[in-house]
């Protein structure tokens, strides 16, 4: 979907900046992967639920929310307005954050009008974040035309996003060609929107998010920490060379999340679930690192060697598993190369009664660093 939008000739390539200083740090939790296949859509709808209720009243920043389609694994995720809706008035102070909305298939305006009336319903918590939909190819049925330009027209589309929110009078075409000014309706509570753009590995993506002003969503796809923090500098760089101040602007991180104290429990638990995700991702990576090649071209016995390997490190420090005292190391160690902000996804696929008993240690981890305790 190409938008060709004019706005009385303004350069639209810049914003404000938002965030807050580097250094400090807020917590939010994050849904994307629904892996679950031995509950239904509303056991998972309800732990959804139970786990926003708990982060409102624990001292969360927010609760990230993606766009999904077509796929069997975040299936409960191909509006995240609607979401945010049902949860908005159930909840005080957590705000709803999009963990990638997919800009490319969808008109600027629509956007706009679904995430400012969940604005009004949230009196006022609602930040977008966006990505370019990515490269499973049949998501864009819903926009075919977009594909091969969707990494241009998120970078064009965010502004307009940005313009339609504070009232502003945007010129799109409408039926055979002509332009028509629209200005979006219900007006959301909130003047401006505070930007993320979904951003994985990609340094310059770091630097260009910096330069525009945004916050940034990130993860741990084969990088580890220290990685991640070299990125960040290039980030902090580059809201500097746009005018930004450095210090400010978000940087948030998904981190697979389990704070239990007993061990048995944890490692059932990851086996089922982390062990899994690591395995793909470990598969993923020996391809985009040897030009293609699956790794099932290896040995049984070297196969088997790179997965216990990367296990064991994606463990140490690809997410936030066992005690209060060791989830703390993973925590202070992303502080100190920049992160501040760290999503904590929860719903990986471990057993929803496991999660929700982890949530008194959650709230203890957290007021740790919120002053809370």
């Amino acid at each position: 979907m190409m938008i060709d939008a004019k706005i009385g000739g303004e350069d639209i390539s810049t914003t404000p900046a938002a965030g807050k200083p580097a250094g400090s740090v807020s917590f939010s939790i994050l849904f994307y992967t629904d892996v679950r296949e031995d509950v239904s859509d509303t056991e998972k709808l309800n732990f959804i639920r139970d786990a926003t209720l708990f982060a409102d009243k624990a001292g969360f920043a927010s609760v990230y929310m993606p766009e999904r389609h077509f796929h069997d694994k975040g299936c409960l995720y191909p509006d995240p307005a609607v979401l945010a809706a049902f949860l908005a008035p159930q909840t005080k102070v957590i705000r709803f954050r999009t963990a990638g909305l997919s800009l490319p298939l969808h008109h600027p305006a629509s956007i706009v009008e679904s995430w400012a009336l969940v604005d009004q319903l949230s009196g006022g918590r609602v930040d977008l974040g966006f990505g370019n939909g990515g490269t499973h190819r049949p998501v864009f049925t819903l926009a075919p035309d977009a594909y091969e330009d969707r990494r241009s027209i998120t970078s064009t589309g965010i502004p307009i996003v940005q313009k339609l929110w504070r009232g502003e009078s945007v010129s799109f075409p409408g039926p055979g060609g002509e332009n028509f000014s629209i200005t979006v309706h219900p007006r959301p509570i909130q003047k401006e929107v505070a930007i993320w753009l979904l951003v994985v590995q990609n340094d310059e993506a770091f630097a260009y998010a910096g330069r525009q002003g945004y916050n940034i969503m990130t993860m741990l796809y084969g990088v580890d920490l220290e990685a991640i923090g070299r990125k960040i500098v290039r980030y902090r760089d580059g809201r500097r060379e746009g005018g930004h101040n450095p210090e400010t602007g978000i940087v948030s991180i998904m981190l697979h999340t389990l704070v239990v104290d007993d061990y048995n429990t944890l490692s059932k638990q990851l086996n089922s679930s982390f062990k899994p995700f690591v395995e793909k991702l470990t598969k993923r990576t020996y391809a985009m690192e040897h030009n293609g090649k699956p790794i099932e071209t290896l040995s049984y016995e070297e196969q088997a060697r790179r997965m216990a390997h990367s296990y064991n490190e994606h463990l140490k420090n690809g997410g936030i598993f066992g005690s209060i005292s060791e989830a703390r190391q993973v925590v202070d160690k992303a502080i100190s190369v920049g992160v501040n902000d760290i999503a904590l996804l929860l719903d990986f696929g471990v057993d929803y009664d496991v999660m929700r008993k982890s949530f008194s240690n959650l709230e203890e981890l957290v007021s740790l660093y919120l002053g809370r305790g």
